[in-house]
């Protein structure tokens, strides 16, 4: 799962000032704080801090964020601070900070003095966190509430959803092999293959990033943390039918789509080719397939067999 980048902060000097003076000093706990805890939660309450929070930190705490952030661990931690950039939570020995890019339920606040008065009314609330980054070497421990959200969403996701399902879905990035789309949380691969019952060059062909689409669940491993999906699936297969609209000795027109050594393809209709073997390109002697026909090249072909059950129609060109 991809999430975003965390937004750059202050300098290294003002970063290190707030973190040992504070614009908005701790106050003392204004609650009690919950006891819920689950599998995936901790509940940091001040009392069970064996020392004083300090930026350094201890070194059992560090590995300790290190397993949480690689297990990601979805984190209850209390607001014990602010800055103009964000919030300051206790993580055991460690102060963290959450970018107010990273809160949920946050006003766009673009006046200062507003925003750290909307900022320092959050001390001593509790924030369901996931660590998103650690930089042990500058003492910065990095934390996002709408990660820990995703992460939620996450698991309920991979709790329920099977193969047949239908979800709504949003493409995040390109590759030549496939598209990926975010559903929910998680990020799935629609093969190339999978992208249109027609030949695709490129997956830029059919959709393009931020593109909102319905994909077709085909196998998931949550182990793994794969989901196969499928566009073309959610459309009608033109192959049905096939055997009843071509037959041999039939001559039909087409495009040529692929040539290689073997022979060339030839698109019969929208998601329909047949293949010209190469014998049955000419009568006339030729070295490649690419001397007599070519990709974009409009061509009259008979249809010598027809394989519905595994896609397959052999065509000719001789004598035509």
């Amino acid at each position: 799962m991809a999430y975003e980048s965390v937004p750059p902060g202050p300098d290294e000097e003002y970063w290190q000032a707030l973190l040992s003076q504070g614009e908005f000093p701790p106050p003392p706990p204004r609650r009690r704080l919950s006891r819920r805890r689950s599998a995936r939660s901790v509940m940091i309450r001040p009392q069970e801090r064996s020392t004083p929070v300090s930026q350094e930190g201890d070194d059992a705490d560090w590995a300790r964020a290190a397993e949480d952030m690689a297990n990601h661990r979805v984190l209850e931690l209390e607001i014990v601070g602010c800055n103009k950039g964000g919030v300051l939570v206790a993580y055991h020995s460690i102060i963290g900070f959450v970018p107010t890019s990273h809160m949920l339920n946050l006003p766009r606040l673009p006046d200062i003095e507003e925003r750290l008065r909307v900022l320092s009314g959050k001390i001593g609330e509790t924030l369901r966190l996931r660590i998103i980054e650690i930089d042990r070497a500058r003492g910065r421990l990095i934390l996002s509430e709408r990660a820990a959200l995703e992460d939620e969403r996450a698991l309920r996701l991979w709790a329920t959803v099977k193969p047949g399902d239908v979800l709504e879905g949003r493409v995040t990035r390109l590759e030549p092999y496939g598209a990926f789309v975010d559903v929910g949380g998680v990020e799935g691969l629609v093969h190339v293959s999978e992208l249109s019952w027609a030949r695709v060059a490129h997956p830029g062909d059919v959709v393009q990033p931020g593109d909102h689409v319905q994909v077709y669940v085909l196998a998931v491993k949550p182990n793994e943390r794969k989901i196969a999906l499928s566009l073309k699936r959610l459309q009608p297969d033109p192959w049905n039918g096939v055997s009843e609209r071509f037959h041999p000795g039939d001559t039909v027109d087409g495009v040529i789509t692929h040539v290689a050594s073997f022979g060339a393809f030839v698109r019969l209709e929208e998601g329909v080719e047949g293949l010209i073997h190469r014998s049955e390109i000419s009568s006339e002697p030729f070295q490649d397939p690419d001397e007599v026909v070519w990709v974009g090249k409009e061509v009259r072909v008979r249809v010598l067999h027809v394989d519905e059950p595994n896609r397959r129609i052999a065509l000719s060109l001789r004598g035509l």
